[in-house]
């Protein structure tokens, strides 16, 4: 979400990190004597597996990671009220500068979001708020979507629409959309966006906390269906995996991916983080442990082709700006040094997907 800490954080942090503390003694293996002999992108690849770190600081640093890392970038900065934060005023240098990045990198480039209302957290500018007529409504979404991809055709996929469900239930959420355009609003921002993107560029549904709610699934996979029956385009869908509430489900995360799967849809994991509690013994082993089974997950489902975590360093992370300073969720800590996670990661990778008819983490 690329949030900035407040400066009295910031100062705090920079005098926690006058005292760096050992860094983490990476496994060795003669396939892979340095990081740099088996960046995450690299053996990910034999997998099909597309993989990204969302730049929540685009400093050169973390450009630098980035690019050695990852073969996708999610470029947040189409999030409506910051690219037209007043009607007709379009701010086009934050999502200029990633596409730049993306272009001379090579990176897969993924819009973030196209459409979001949500109480708790979104970007969903005042103006289009007070917009209660549905035609004009739609209006102003279609002069969006023509927009976007009339500037950024080379865009390899868009979340049409972020979080539709409600944030703990299995209802589609009562935002601006709904209420204004209908209770189809899903399928006519579907319909809206397929109409002016390239047949390239992937169409999605992101969406939360899955992994933590069998209802929630279930109105998931529901949606996808109706949509896909109604004869939208939908490409894949997305499965945030913020796992803020401890322990998930693995069994209905797997569950959940093979039934999406089943409906002809691939499934990407959107936005990893996993932040554990400081008060959790042995807490890095326990984060390294879960973000191995993410991957594990995702490539015992041959429909799964992509996995994004949510930030590349500890320094930056938009759980802070929620929980605090020392979430720590991330692969790489906050000098940009690789973390145990990092390497759970990676070996999950060099293990590659299981052979068929082999069973795979439940």
């Amino acid at each position: 979400m690329g949030w900035r800490l407040p400066t009295a954080v910031a100062v705090g942090m920079a005098l926690f990190a006058a005292c760096v503390p050992p860094a983490f003694d990476p496994p060795w293996s003669p396939r892979c004597p340095t990081v740099e002999a088996c960046p995450l992108a690299r053996v990910a690849r034999s997998s099909g597996v597309s993989v990204g770190l969302f730049p929540q600081d685009f400093g050169a640093e973390s450009q630098a990671v980035i690019a050695r890392e990852a073969n996708l970038i999610v470029n947040h900065g189409f999030s409506w009220s910051v690219i037209e934060p007043e009607r007709g005023q379009w701010n086009f240098g934050p999502a200029d500068a990633v596409d730049e990045f993306a272009r001379r990198t090579g990176l897969r480039e993924y819009g973030f979001h196209f459409a979001w209302d949500n109480d708790l957290i979104d970007d969903f500018p005042a103006w289009v708020g007070a917009i209660d007529d549905a035609d004009e409504l739609r209006s102003v979404i279609r002069e969006r979507a023509r927009v976007i991809f009339e500037r950024y055709p080379r865009l390899r996929g868009i979340d049409v629409i972020n979080e539709p469900i409600e944030t703990f239930g299995s209802s589609l959420y009562a935002n601006h959309f709904l209420r204004v355009l209908g209770p189809d609003y899903v399928a006519q921002l579907f319909a809206i966006v397929e109409a002016e993107a390239p047949r390239s560029t992937r169409l999605f549904v992101n969406e939360a906390f899955i992994e933590y709610n069998a209802a929630k699934a279930d109105a998931l996979v529901a949606l996808v269906a109706d949509l896909l029956d109604s004869g939208a385009r939908v490409d894949a869908v997305g499965l945030q995996t913020h796992l803020l509430l401890g322990e998930p489900d693995w069994t209905l995360f797997r569950r959940t991916m093979d039934r999406l799967a089943a409906l002809g849809v691939h499934v990407m994991v959107t936005e990893v983080d996993v932040p554990v509690a400081k008060t959790v013994a042995d807490r890095f082993a326990l984060q390294a442990q879960r973000y191995r089974r993410v991957v594990e997950t995702c490539l015992a489902v041959p429909a799964c082709d992509t996995v994004n975590v949510w930030g590349v360093d500890d320094a930056h992370t938009w759980l802070d700006s929620l929980f605090g300073p020392g979430t720590d969720p991330l692969l790489f800590d906050r000098w940009l040094r690789p973390k145990a996670s990092y390497f759970a990661v990676r070996d999950a990778f060099l293990v590659g997907r299981p052979a068929v008819g082999a069973p795979g983490p439940r």
